[in-house]
């Protein structure tokens, strides 16, 4: 309290009794209303005792003074010089109290008495004033946080309406940086005034990092300094913040879910301006803040990832869309709109099954009801525009579904097979183009072939000559060239049914079907029979393979050659290989080329049809050296039959 009386004496004596009767009371004095009032602009006093009895100006002039800087804080007129004009004129100028001066001290305990009720009283009102201003700062706080639409306005209007209220001077927001562990102000307002560029704030144990700011972010709570003059923890910052009007601080952790967004730190002009209640306010303010800033970061990160979605989506040559369980589009990319030819609006108003012509919708709704029982379907029907142009398309659609699993509706893609149902045509043309070509070969080639070599019989029958077996060679290969011919035309590399094929017999069966019981050829299957696998193949197709394969290595490697097959004992597969000469390794690639051939005898086609025979299984087939110095050929990627 401030006791001004212009007695030195009895200021000296008064207090004394005083401090006996409450160990509450602090007195400070003053001998004149000037000193009187310049000790208030020093310091926090929480009640003022004067004397009527005053030198320049009396108590009631001093009441007055006093009531347009501090309108409710305590004053007590205690004068000897009393009546009830003095008392009338110091209640009506806003005095809380008016005692007399008497003896003894009951007149002092009692003055103690009235001094407390007083102080209790303003102190009491004091703080539901200071909690009502601060929740209604954090209500407008609230407010300008759902009308933020970034996180740049969202720590700007904070600073601004913190710096705006009464006791606050300067609001600042700023993140520490992980790599220097400084705290970097972002945003601020208020009386500033240079003071975040003269100053270093930083979360680490160093001088620096001993402010409030520094321990809010390290230990996330709120951290206090209640008198900037005093306390020595601010002392590297405190020249520059009273310089502003800063009296105490406060710094606010916005932290949600463990993660740490930022800091606040406020700055009040009166010293112990964060009581207890006002920390619980800004707390509950720190932490709508940072539920604002993670709102937004999520949103943004969302709104970011969705831009980017539709970016990919839209860059898709192929149709995508979205359909909810009626069959409704709900989603598209700029292709499906593109070719629909309808705005977004007229989109948003389509049943899927409209976009296609009467003729294939039932199957398309078929489809789409197969999706939503099944999980998918796949369809090719014409995608119909707005101007009725009818676009062939193959569809697929899946099943959508929540996180409960709940059936949300379609998600699928739409192909444009224009090109793929011209090339079909074209290919079914050439198909039977060439269908016609075998059909021709067949009669037109080999009738008169057939004349020729039954007349090449006869003649040999009745004479003998090196010319007749020239003649036999060409016609033997004509025979094997129409006959290849015939297979590239019609069977291609279609695969039939795939049955279980032992590869040494089907080797034992095709090498008595290619090779001559005159020759000296020979054939060796090392396959144990215990241990001898059984693989999935086209009976027909792997006999041509193998056919052509021994063929093959009768024509290039004469009519004495030793051939073996033998299985892989690690990877399912077998090879052939002879005594022959060999292919030289730049060669081998190319000996599965139509049309190669380095033997006279030989058409060119029968390592080609082994090479297709071998992809249309699936298999992996390759040409090397074999252990004998010749040739071997491995078909590997063979299905086996347990």
């Amino acid at each position: 309290m401030l006791h001004i009386d212009d007695e030195p004496d009895f200021l000296d004596v008064a207090s004394e009794i005083l401090a006996q009767q409450s160990d509450q009371l602090n007195v400070v004095t003053a001998a004149s209303a000037a000193e009187g009032l310049d000790r208030l602009d020093e310091r926090s006093v929480d009640c003022i005792v004067s004397d009527y009895r005053l030198p320049e100006k009396d108590g009631i002039e001093l009441l007055k003074a006093v009531r347009e800087e501090y309108p409710d804080l305590p004053f007590i007129l205690f004068t000897g010089e009393g009546s009830e004009a003095v008392a009338s004129d110091a209640i009506a100028a806003g005095a809380t109290d008016y005692l007399r001066k008497g003896h003894g001290t009951e007149r002092y305990e009692l003055l103690a008495n009235r001094i407390e009720n007083a102080v209790e009283q303003y102190r009491t009102n004091q703080r539901a004033a200071e909690l009502e201003r601060v929740r209604a700062l954090v209500s407008n706080i609230d407010q300008a946080l759902i009308r933020a639409s970034s996180l740049s306005e969202i720590k700007t209007r904070v600073c601004e309406i913190i710096s705006d209220s009464e006791p606050y001077r300067f609001a600042w927001i700023g993140e520490r940086d992980s790599e220097t562990d400084r705290i970097e102000p972002q945003t601020w307002a208020g009386v500033e005034d240079a003071y975040l560029d003269t100053i270093v704030v930083t979360a680490d144990n160093s001088r620096t990092g001993q402010g409030p700011a520094g321990t809010a972010v390290r230990e996330r709570r709120i951290a206090t300094v209640q008198n900037i003059q005093d306390d020595p923890g601010f002392e590297i910052w405190r020249e520059e913040a009273l310089d502003r009007g800063y009296r105490s601080t406060a710094a606010v952790p916005l932290e949600y879910n463990n993660t740490l967004y930022g800091l606040l730190c406020v700055y009040s002009s009166r010293q112990f301006a964060f009581a207890e209640g006002e920390q619980a306010l800004l707390g509950e303010l720190g932490n709508s803040i940072s539920h604002a800033i993670h709102s937004l970061k999520i949103r943004d990160e969302l709104r970011a990832e969705r831009t980017f979605t539709d970016q990919a989506l839209d860059s898709l040559a192929d149709i995508f869309y979205v359909l909810d369980s009626e069959g409704n589009i709900q989603r598209c990319n700029e292709q499906f709109a593109r070719l629909a030819g309808y705005t977004d609006e007229q989109i948003a108003d389509l049943d899927a099954v409209s976009l296609f012509p009467e003729d294939e919708q039932d199957a398309v709704a078929e489809a789409i009801e197969e999706a939503l029982t099944t999980g998918q379907s796949t369809i090719e029907a014409d995608f119909l525009t707005a101007e009725g142009k009818r676009t062939p398309h193959e569809f697929t659609a899946d099943r959508l579904t929540d996180q409960d699993g709940n059936l949300i509706g379609l998600v699928g893609t739409g192909r444009d097979i224009s090109e793929r149902t011209r090339r079909e045509r074209e290919l079914q043309d050439q198909k039977e183009q060439l269908e016609q070509f075998a059909a021709t070969v067949s009669h037109d080639l080999r009738n008169p072939l057939n004349v020729i070599q039954g007349r090449l019989e006869l003649v040999q029958a009745e004479h003998s000559s090196d010319h007749l077996a020239v003649i036999e060679t060409a016609t033997d290969r004509m025979e094997r060239i129409v006959e290849d011919l015939l297979w590239l035309a019609r069977e291609q590399q279609e695969i039939g049914s795939l049955e279980p094929v032992a590869i040494d017999a089907a080797a034992e069966a095709a090498w008595k079907l290619v090779s001559d019981p005159a020759d000296e050829a020979e054939l060796y299957c090392d396959c144990e029979a215990d241990t001898r696998p059984l693989v999935k193949a086209d009976t027909d197709q792997l006999r041509h393979l193998l056919e052509n394969l021994f063929r093959n290595t009768i024509d290039h490697a004469g009519l004495d050659v030793t051939v073996v097959v033998g299985i892989f004992g690690d990877t399912p597969g077998f090879y052939i290989e002879d005594d022959g000469p060999g292919i030289p390794a730049e060669d081998r690639e190319k000996v599965f080329e139509a049309g190669y051939s380095t033997s006279e005898s030989g058409t060119g086609l029968g390592l080609n049809i082994v090479k297709r025979v071998a992809d249309a299984h699936g298999w992996d087939i390759r040409a090397t050296e074999s252990s004998m110095g010749g040739t071997r050929f491995e078909i590997t990627g063979l299905e086996t039959v347990e």
